[in-house]
């Protein structure tokens, strides 16, 4: 699997993100981390890369950020940068971690001449998928990548393993199973995405927790 070889795999613990970034004595209380990566601190690790992007399921704002970068890939289509440039701001204020409005607004931002910009959204939209692609080998549910959006699946799928087909997909209790063409980047035909903290999330919203 691609960049997976010779990296150290991440823990992924939720109990344990959830206690670091809601603890306000301590440096991983998420307003805090937040407030180094929207000023694109280039201090950040691997770690706390992690907390920033599963963190983000425990913040209150969570479930109704999910939908909220629909209308970037119409705007990207219609090469209309200024404005693809304005509404990623807008969904990047809402959902800081969208892999999508931070890959378009890099491109905005380059098709616009601003390359230095683009660069550090660039590198962010980078950061994040390294964090999922080195949460698990995605081989079965138990060792599956965890992503905290189903959207982030498919850009995985699509953009970073290069996926051209998939044949099937189906929820295999916490997971999403993909059954797929097998590619340069992901040698297996089987892949596995833990989106149990979208479905646990939603769960508890529907029983009023």
């Amino acid at each position: 699997m691609r960049l997976l070889i010779a990296q150290e795999m991440l823990k992924v613990d939720y109990e344990e993100i959830e206690r670091r970034v809601q603890d306000k004595n301590k440096e991983s209380y998420y307003p805090k981390l937040l407030k180094r990566y929207n000023a694109f601190d280039k201090t950040l690790t691997p770690e706390e890369y992690m907390l920033i992007y599963y963190g983000f399921s425990f913040q209150n704002t969570y479930l109704s950020a999910q939908n909220a970068d629909g209308k970037l890939s119409d705007i990207a289509e219609s090469k209309d940068y200024k404005r693809l440039i304005a509404e990623s701001k807008r969904v990047l204020q809402i959902n800081p971690v969208s892999l999508t409005a931070n890959n378009l607004m890099a491109l905005a931002l380059f098709e616009t001449g601003k390359a230095e910009d683009g660069l550090k959204y660039q590198n962010r939209y980078r950061a994040i998928r390294k964090t999922i692609a080195t949460s698990g080998d995605g081989l079965s549910c138990e060792t599956a990548l965890k992503v905290i959006f189903i959207s982030d699946e498919y850009n995985m799928l699509y953009s970073y393993f290069d996926v051209e087909k998939i044949h099937a997909q189906k929820l295999v209790g916490l997971c999403d199973y993909f059954e797929v063409v097998p590619t340069q980047y992901l040698q297996a035909k089987d892949i596995y995405f833990d989106i149990s903290r979208k479905l646990i999330a939603t769960q508890k919203r529907l029983d009023g927790n």
